[in-house]
């Protein structure tokens, strides 16, 4: 996961606000439950001492926003310098949360909020095509040169003209819609490219893109027009897709590098937090299952981190104050643009929502290969007992 969209929060002076909450609105008395949890909200804030300022702020973004249709849920970060994180959940969040403390809860936050993947559809044929882009309302029309796109049934040589006639017409026409293509993948920066239409247009278009579009293609037979509702499971599995074979990835770099002397692996809540603290972190990786609650030091900078009071009095650090550990090791990481890798991720274990489900299955799996002599599985993504504290990086560079 990213972490950009915490930037807000990292640069932004405490406390914060931290609220996550079932936002549905799927009853008859939806309003009045909108209400009543809204309040709820500005009570417990108030109850904790935040200031008014931010309770109203909280409230606001709350009574702005438009109602799901449906289930929902919303997690809100904010400070005296108002929302600095507001995101919308297809579901309400596992477990409410309403604090006010040094620190966002952002081991829970980052728990419930998915990470945001690029992706361009794009519906080709043999006359052309058209792009849907990240925020385009509309999709945009190509269409290729002039010329014939279908086949006549005949013999001869004239027929045999016509007939390589409308094939070069959809080659081009293919290029012409590869380009734009292009285009719109640089621009936005996607990492998801749904092709979608006949074989044979999809083949020549797949086949006219660039290597950059190529890697990114997932494609589905679909000849209909695009709107922003066509294909949406094509789309989400493609991201999921995506975003599975990229913690994978990081996790399996993770464990080559942990069984190296080099030291471009640590694990442990103290070498991480120092890890942290160096800038040195470029994946962190999180076991919820077994992550510490210790409390860590820190002062007024985000990466002003130690496990004991002295590491920041080496730093002069101003304002020495414990707080929770996993919130200021994420906090820090989001201000270094580090990513992080939960490993109780939903879309990881597929169709689960509890690391200990895949685990259990990974026991069970390897007990029948035990029982039948056969050759047992490869360790999964789940190797529990792997992360000290639950905590593990790897890093930039060796400190």
């Amino acid at each position: 996961m990213r972490l950009d969209w915490l930037r807000d929060a990292c640069a932004a002076p405490g406390p914060f606000a931290t609220v996550m909450l079932d936002v549905s609105h799927d009853t008859e008395d939806a309003a009045r439950q909108d209400e009543l949890r809204r309040r709820a909200v500005r009570e417990e804030l108030s109850g904790q001492g935040a200031p008014e300022s931010v309770v109203e702020a909280v409230d606001g973004a709350l009574a702005d926003a438009p109602p799901p249709d449906g289930t929902g849920g919303r997690v809100l970060v904010a400070a005296e310098k108002g929302v600095l994180v507001d995101a919308v959940l297809p579901a309400p969040p596992r477990t409410a949360v309403t604090t006010w403390s040094p620190l966002p809860e952002l081991g829970a936050v980052t728990g419930e909020v998915r990470e945001e993947v690029p992706a361009v559809v794009v519906r080709v044929d043999d006359e052309g095509g058209e792009i849907l882009a990240p925020g385009d309302a509309e999709a945009e029309q190509v269409s290729g040169p002039s010329g014939p796109v279908h086949k006549v049934r005949g013999g001869g040589l004239s027929h045999l003209n016509m007939q390589e006639r409308v094939e070069e017409t959809w080659r081009e026409n293919a290029a012409a819609v590869a380009e734009r293509v292009d285009a719109r993948v640089r621009a936005s920066g996607a990492r998801v490219l749904v092709v979608a239409g006949p074989p044979r247009a999809r083949s020549l278009l797949v086949d006219s893109l660039s290597e950059r579009s190529a890697q990114i293609v997932a494609q589905v037979d679909h000849s209909g027009g695009i709107s922003p509702e066509d294909v949406p499971d094509t789309v989400a599995a493609a991201v999921e897709d995506v975003l599975d074979a990229e913690r994978r990835a990081a996790w399996d770099h993770y464990r080559q590098l942990a069984g190296r002397p080099d030291g471009q692996a640590v694990t442990g809540l103290a070498d991480v937090v120092a890890a942290v603290r160096a800038e040195a972190v470029d994946t962190l990786f999180l076991d919820p299952a077994a992550l510490t609650d210790a409390e860590v030091w820190s002062g007024t900078e985000p990466t002003h981190l130690g496990v004991q009071r002295e590491e920041l009095e080496a730093l002069n650090a101003t304002d020495p104050h414990r707080v929770p550990g996993v919130p200021a090791v994420i906090r820090a990481l989001a201000c270094q643009s580090g990513q992080l890798v939960r490993l109780d991720d939903p879309a990881v274990v597929r169709g689960r929502d509890r690391l200990d489900d895949a685990r259990q299955a990974e026991e069970e799996a390897r007990a029948a290969a035990d029982a039948t002599g056969e050759e047992a599985p490869e360790p999964g993504l789940f190797a529990h007992g792997e992360l000290a504290d639950g905590l593990g990086a790897t890093l930039r560079f060796p400190i």
